[in-house]
């Protein structure tokens, strides 16, 4: 064996022995225990943990009008555009206030729940109507109440109904205008129960215009409609005396052949329509009575005067009315009872003191005709005393008598042009008989 050959075969353990001691010793610690292996110099990252982000929503205020502010939580935070919209993004859950404001409109108010409710809000803002009140009330300071002439409060009140709907001060107007509207017809309403005579139709149009359009405003006031009612009546009466009608009245308040209502029967319609509406209503009962009067059922006139005595106690002329009727039933000591009570109310009250003088001559008392006189220089306007005078005259037995009666009668007929006091064509039958007794 060569050398080369025997240093070579002397070699290899000794290698192969220090690899494997250089192994053991990368493998353990010099107590004989394992190590670590060494690990890269280039440090791993950990993932980080993202943080949760706040919920947010956008809220969408539209507003009608349009151009209108609006504060969140009293702050100002934008101006609705010319379409009515605003948009605020980014709002955290929780509970706001919003609120729409702009000039000339009342301001609104509204909470809301971001997270919860829609993410968009309606407001529609009302106009103020400080300046309408204002305009309005000056119209009725001027006693422009309603028309014919413009402008006035019934049309200004109507026209704003148009434009803003039934708004609660829109509601409050109609009621004042409703009200003063109906207080310009009640004094006419008493009048032509307490003094017809003293009231021309025009008055009692104008009144009926203002009841019509009280009842416009305030539709389901009873009372308003039965004084309309009353003064549609008031005027057919008026109409029918005026036009000195010879038609028979109706007491049953039928209507002529062709089936339209006229003459009394037409009032006595109106006058039972308004005491439906309102039994209170004592105008309404005292023409009533005069009506029945009219159409010779004295006894139901005796019953309706009696109640409007009652109900008004200081009405001389409903003690008058009661009068005529107990005159109308052959009543005279009740007749006479009745006048000198209207006499307590009103001592010159000249229809009173001629019914009395009437019903005590026909009572058998001859001095009664000393009454009538009376009666005639208390009120030398009224026709009732001459009238009264006329019918003393007719029982007569003296042609002298009847001529003085004709006299007095044709007076009465010329003092009484618009049949306000009585129905002149019952006195010209009167008057006929007694022209037929002078032949």
């Amino acid at each position: 064996m060569s050398q080369k050959r025997f240093l070579t075969a002397q070699l290899i353990p000794v290698i192969v022995s220090l690899l494997a001691l250089s192994i053991c010793a990368s493998a353990q610690d010099p107590t004989g225990r394992p190590t670590e292996t060494k690990k890269s110099k280039t440090p791993v990252k950990k993932p980080t943990k993202a943080e949760p982000q706040p919920i947010t929503v956008t809220l969408t205020v539209l507003t009608n009008p349009p151009q209108s502010t609006v504060l969140v939580n009293g702050e100002e935070r934008g101006v609705t555009d010319a379409e009515g919209k605003v948009q605020f993004e980014k709002l955290a859950l929780g509970h706001y206030t919003i609120e729409v404001r702009k000039d000339g409109y009342g301001p609104m108010l509204r909470g809301f729940e971001a997270g919860t409710e829609s993410p968009t809000l309606v407001f529609k803002l009302e106009p103020k109507l400080d300046d309408a009140v204002k305009e309005f009330n000056s119209l009725v300071a001027a006693g422009k109440l309603a028309g014919p002439e413009t402008p006035n409060a019934f049309e200004f009140v109507e026209k704003l109904a148009t434009q803003y709907g039934e708004r609660s001060e829109i509601a409050q107007l109609r009621s004042a205008l409703s009200a003063r509207l109906i207080e310009t017809a009640t004094p006419v309403i008493d009048q032509t129960a307490i003094g017809w005579r003293t009231v021309t139709r025009e008055q009692m149009v104008r009144a009926l215009d203002a009841a019509t359009n009280s009842l416009a405003l305030k539709k389901d006031d009873a009372r308003i409609q039965a004084e309309a009612a009353y003064l549609r009546g008031a005027v057919a009466l008026r109409d029918w005396q005026v036009a000195g009608a010879t038609e028979p009245a109706k007491p049953d308040g039928q209507g002529d052949a062709s089936g339209n209502i006229r003459g009394p029967a037409a009032a006595r319609a109106e006058f039972e329509n308004a005491l439906k509406l309102d039994e209170t209503l004592a105008a309404a009962r005292y023409q009533f009575g005069i009506v029945l009067l009219v159409s010779n059922d004295a006894a139901g006139a005796e019953v309706a005067f009696a109640r409007v005595t009652v109900a008004e106690p200081r009405w001389a002329s409903a003690h008058v009315g009661l009068g005529s009727a107990f005159y109308g039933e052959g009543k005279f000591a009740e007749a006479i009872a009745a006048y000198r009570k209207a006499l307590e109310i009103e001592a010159n009250n000249a229809t009173a003191i001629a019914g009395i003088g009437l019903a005590r001559v026909m009572k058998g008392e001859k001095d009664g005709a000393k009454d009538i006189d009376r009666a005639m220089k208390l009120d030398p306007n009224s026709a009732v005393p001459h009238l009264n005078q006329a019918i003393v005259l007719s029982q007569s037995k003296s042609k002298k008598d009847w001529s003085r009666a004709e006299d007095e009668f044709k007076k009465a007929i010329s003092m009484n042009p618009q049949n306000l006091e009585f129905q002149n064509s019952a006195v010209e039958k009167m008057l006929a008989e007694v022209q037929k007794r002078k032949k």
